[in-house]
């Protein structure tokens, strides 16, 4: 009995779900079939006769990524290099050669100062030997031997390691029009010379940043790449001091008279 009232209650036996009114096919897009079993629970199942040359479409709000155009390329610099940085010297564009040496100092410190974007100067003794050696040696080639580190260490240690005085020395301090001689730091970049002439101070390039202290400087001057030319720098020196001596005692009796130049004096009494 309860099976037959439910069926009362039930619609035919296939139901649409899209209205078919205006079309000219009998059969549904979509259909319901319901049926009870004997326990009088109610089971149902979903067909669909759907063309399967119909497909459906969806749109979804992920981005793609935006194409990096030549015009933006253009606009990022180089990466510095070696090759570059020989590259610019050799065309004399000292300028940009010191923006990708301080580059390059950055990108060889490690992973740290990449990140940060300058380098500490506890992070100097991560660069390679041959690496400095190399920026160094590209310096002095197209400089006739003016710029670059070495030249700036040699300069360095004959202002007895006095950073005012070797500020002076390579140009980084102008002297000031001032009753008392006073000197103040050149501003960047426009005081600074990026050019060979003349009258260009020796070891004026490249620069490093020393407003906030001379640490990072200083640990790059002294570091080993630059101790053994710095040691050779210094026999020659003491060499040439020797002979300018040995030449000074020479030159102590040449104009006395003979008896002078005979005298021995006598301590002994």
């Amino acid at each position: 009995m309860a099976n037959a009232s439910l069926q009362s209650f039930l619609l035919p036996q296939h139901h649409s779900f899209v209205n078919n009114s205006s079309s000219h096919d009998s059969s549904p897009s979509a259909l319901l079939n319901l049926s009870t079993n004997n326990s009088g629970s109610i089971s149902f199942r979903l067909y669909s006769n759907i063309s399967p040359s119909v497909t459906t479409t969806s749109t979804t709000n992920s981005s793609a990524p935006t194409p990096v155009t030549p015009a933006a390329a253009a606009d990022s610099p180089p990466t510095p290099s070696i090759d570059l940085l020989g590259r610019q010297l050799a065309a004399g564009d000292y300028r940009q050669a010191d923006d990708t040496t301080r580059a390059l100092l950055i990108e060889l410190a490690g992973e740290s100062a990449r990140r940060r974007g300058y380098i500490f100067f506890s992070e100097v003794q991560f660069i390679s030997t041959e690496d400095l050696r190399a920026i160094d040696k590209l310096w002095k080639e197209h400089s006739n031997g003016k710029f670059g580190y070495s030249i700036q260490r040699r300069l360095w240690e004959k202002s007895q390691r006095d950073f005012t005085r070797f500020f002076i020395k390579v140009g980084w301090m102008k002297k000031l029009d001032t009753e008392i001689e006073q000197y103040n730091y050149r501003a960047f970049p426009d005081e600074f010379i990026w050019e060979m002439k003349d009258d260009t101070p020796e070891g004026h390039l490249p620069l490093t940043n020393a407003l906030r202290g001379t640490q990072l400087l200083g640990n790059i001057l002294t570091h080993p790449a630059f101790e053994e030319e710095s040691q050779e720098n210094e026999v020659a020196a003491e060499e040439s001091a020797t002979a300018a001596g040995q030449s000074k005692d020479d030159n102590k009796g040449r104009d006395r008279p003979k008896f002078m130049k005979d005298f021995k004096p006598n301590y002994s009494f």
